[in-house]
């Protein structure tokens, strides 16, 4: 079996079959799909996967950050040439530790980021090439992660962060999750044990599951202490520092000033930093700030920021036990794992009378 028997079969020309195998970004998906699915189903393994045949594993892992913005023609981070990866305070050490904790049971690890929905294929061309055993996906909604399963083999070893498995309705594949709810309530409720009663939020992305988790976790927070849900506090961010310094911006120019701010990532607090100190006002004197995801910055900020504390280190650790378990015991199974959190006290906190 060879190129020009894949192209037969599918019905197209060898130079297509080498541009699928190539990951030519010029390829319809539809014919994508066909070729990548006879090179499957006939074992044809092209080039440097050859040495991979059939039951043999590549010892590398894959991790697909998922940043769809289908809206955006090109991505903003490709037209304005940021980095998505470098100093993220959330990809950037879940990566670094995942490739330790990769490393420490003698796998590679291969990186790649999504950046729309037409190169979800990506992820597939990863598997049927044989070029990693099993896969993280990190980043993606509800809806990315569906578009996802429709193009996965069910055989594919795959762990998803930050995604409600049991709500996908697949037994094929896992996840890890922290325990958001209970890390917002335990924020929440230390705010209260301060004395605050007005307390705004600024939500993260609700298409995500962390996003949409902790702000239903405020509001049954504040609904437990007979606190009021004040629609002038409420400010949706998407987990960037833009959005927490435009939601904090919102929220104080509506006149009624909250005691305290729970914003739902450290990046965000960033912004409602810059925003507060722009509208003449003090941390904590005036208003305090807690945060959630303890990244590196947080402790360096001025004040040093009050947050929640995410271990990335455990979450890649337990990625990778559920991925190296399913391949070295040819078995996936239904499996969800919650790492805990807790609150880091720092100054940005002030008790009030």
């Amino acid at each position: 079996m060879n190129s020009k028997d894949i192209a037969k079969i599918v019905g197209v020309s060898r130079s297509t079959v080498s541009r699928v195998i190539n990951n030519y970004p010029d390829i319809p998906q539809a014919t994508r799909e066909k070729v990548l699915k006879a090179i499957k189903e006939y074992n044809y393994y092209p080039n440097a996967s050859a040495r991979r045949l059939a039951g043999m594993k590549s010892s590398t892992l894959g991790i697909f950050i998922i940043d769809i913005k289908d809206n955006e023609k090109p991505h903003h981070v490709i037209e304005n040439n940021e980095d998505l990866l470098y100093g993220n305070s959330y990809f950037s050490p879940f990566i670094n530790a995942f490739i330790d904790q990769s490393n420490k049971a003698q796998y590679h690890v291969l990186v790649s980021t999504i950046y729309s929905s037409d190169e979800l294929w990506k992820i597939q061309s990863a598997f049927y090439e044989k070029r990693i055993d099993g896969a993280v996906i990190i980043g993606s909604s509800s809806i990315d992660y569906s578009k996802i399963f429709e193009i996965m083999d069910k055989d594919s070893i795959t762990v998803a962060v930050d995604l409600d498995m049991e709500k996908e309705n697949t037994g094929t594949v896992m996840s890890v999750n922290i325990n958001n709810y209970g890390g917002v309530s335990d924020a929440i409720d230390y705010l209260v044990e301060l004395g605050h009663k007005d307390i705004a939020v600024i939500t993260g992305d609700l298409n995500k599951l962390s996003g949409k988790i902790r702000f239903e976790s405020f509001k049954d927070a504040l609904l437990r202490h007979g606190l009021p849900l004040n629609n002038d506090f409420i400010a949706y961010g998407d987990f960037t520092e833009n959005s927490g310094y435009e939601g904090m911006k919102k929220i104080l120019a509506s006149g009624k000033k909250p005691t305290a701010v729970f914003t739902s990532n450290d990046t965000m607090a960033i912004g409602a930093y810059r925003a507060i100190k722009e509208y003449g006002l003090k941390i904590p004197e005036d208003i305090s700030v807690m945060g959630f995801d303890n990244s590196y910055i947080s402790q360096y900020m001025s004040p040093p920021l009050t947050t929640v504390n995410v271990s990335l280190p455990e979450i890649a650790k337990c990625s990778i036990e559920l991925l190296l378990d399913s391949i070295n015991n040819k078995e996936i199974k239904n499996r969800q794992k919650t790492v805990n959190v807790q609150i880091v006290k720092r100054n940005s906190c002030k008790k009030i009378v």
